[in-house]
C-alpha cells in the first residue's frame, strides 16, 4: 500500500546502446543519472498530475498521457489490474534528449519503477524490463537501465532474455555531446534494408571481441569490437565531423570510440588518466567541423534503476 504524503524518489541511469557491432542488442548503464519524485494524492487523477522539472529538455516536457514517465506508470498498473493516483512531480533531468544517451528509456523504466513501487511491488525487476521493453520496441537500452551494468539482451516470444556483466571500474566513459538532436527515427532510415554477407560475418567475429574486452578486461579488443559494419558507417554520415572525432579520441589515448546509441553522441573508452584529455582532443575536433559540443566523464553505473 502506497504511505499518504510520502515522497517517492526514483534514481534511473544513462544509457548507451549498440556499442559498435552490439547493434540492438547490447548496452551498458553510465554513471548520469535522472531523478523522479512522486508525491501521490488520491484526490487527482494520474493524467492530471501536475509535473514540474529542471535540468535538460525542460521545455520538451509533456502532461498528461503524453507523458512518458505517466504513460508508463498507467501501463504498469493496468498490467497488474489496477489504477493509481496522481499527484505532483518534479523531474531532475541531467540526461540530454535525442542524444543516443537513453533518454527515452529512462523516462520509461522511471514511470514502470515507480508505478511499481506505489503497488507494493508486485513484479520483479525480470517483469520491469517486460514491460520497459514491450514500450520502447527494443530492449539494449532498456536492459542496462534496469539492471545496470553492461548488457546483452533479445527479445524471444514477447519476453526479454538479458544477462548482465559488471564493467571494468578502471575504465571510464568520455561522452562528446554535440549541440544538435538526432532522433532515432531519423537514424534508422539511413540503414540498408538488407547485407552483405562479408559484413554479417565481420560483425559476429567483431561481437565477440566486444565481448571478450569487457569479460575478461582486455580493453585491447575493443579496437576489434567496436569495428562495425551494420549500422556505425551509414549513421557517420548524420554526425558532421564524427569519423575525425572517433580518430581523434584513439590519438588521445582512448581504447576506443563509437556512437552512443543512434547519436549524435560520441562514446569514447577510456584508461582514468587519459580521459579528459580524449574530452577535450573530441570537443576541438567537432569545434574544427563547424559543431558545438560539450564533454563529460563519466564512472559506469552498476546496479540500474533504484528508489532513493
Amino acid at each position: 500500500m502506497m504511505a499518504r504524503g510520502k515522497t517517492y524518489i526514483v534514481r534511473v541511469p544513462a544509457t548507451t546502446a549498440n556499442i559498435g557491432s552490439g547493434f540492438d542488442t547490447l548496452g551498458m548503464s553510465l554513471g548520469l543519472y535522472n531523478v523522479v519524485q512522486f508525491v501521490p494524492d488520491e484526490n487527482v487523477k494520474l493524467e492530471d498530475t501536475m509535473i514540474d522539472a529542471e535540468g535538460e529538455g525542460v521545455d520538451q516536457i509533456t502532461t498528461g498521457l503524453d507523458n512518458m514517465i505517466i504513460k508508463a506508470m498507467d501501463v504498469t498498473a493496468s498490467k497488474a489490474g489496477r489504477t493509481l493516483p496522481g499527484g505532483s512531480m518534479y523531474l531532475i533531468n541531467r540526461i540530454p534528449f535525442a542524444r543516443g544517451l537513453g533518454s527515452s528509456s529512462a523516462a520509461l523504466a522511471s514511470g514502470v519503477f515507480l508505478a511499481n513501487l506505489l503497488m507494493g511491488e508486485p513484479f520483479n525487476r525480470k517483469e520491469l524490463l517486460d514491460i520497459t521493453a514491450e514500450m520502447e520496441g527494443h530492449p539494449d537500452n532498456a536492459a542496462p537501465a534496469i539492471l545496470g551494468g553492461f548488457c546483452m539482451a533479445l527479445i524471444e516470444n514477447g519476453n526479454v532474455v538479458a544477462e548482465r556483466i559488471d564493467i571494468p571500474s578502471q575504465w571510464k566513459a568520455v561522452v562528446a555531446i554535440p549541440d544538435f538532436e538526432l532522433h532515432t527515427e531519423k537514424a534508422r532510415a539511413v540503414l540498408p534494408a538488407s547485407y552483405v554477407r562479408s559484413d554479417v560475418v565481420h560483425n559476429i567475429g567483431a561481437v565477440s571481441f566486444l565481448m571478450a574486452a569487457f569479460m575478461y578486461n582486455k580493453p585491447e579488443y575493443l579496437k576489434f569490437g567496436l569495428d562495425d559494419h551494420v549500422h556505425v558507417p551509414y549513421r557517420l554520415g548524420l554526425i558532421p565531423g564524427s569519423e575525425e572525432v572517433i580518430r581523434s579520441s584513439v590519438k588521445a589515448g582512448a581504447y576506443g570510440a563509437t556512437i552512443s546509441g543512434s547519436g549524435p553522441t560520441i562514446i569514447a573508452f577510456s584508461p582514468s588518466d587519459k580521459a579528459h584529455l580524449v574530452g577535450e582532443s573530441m570537443v576541438s575536433t567537432f569545434k574544427h567541423h563547424g559543431i558545438t559540443s560539450s564533454y563529460i566523464v563519466l564512472d559506469f553505473d552498476q546496479s540500474g534503476i533504484s528508489a532513493v
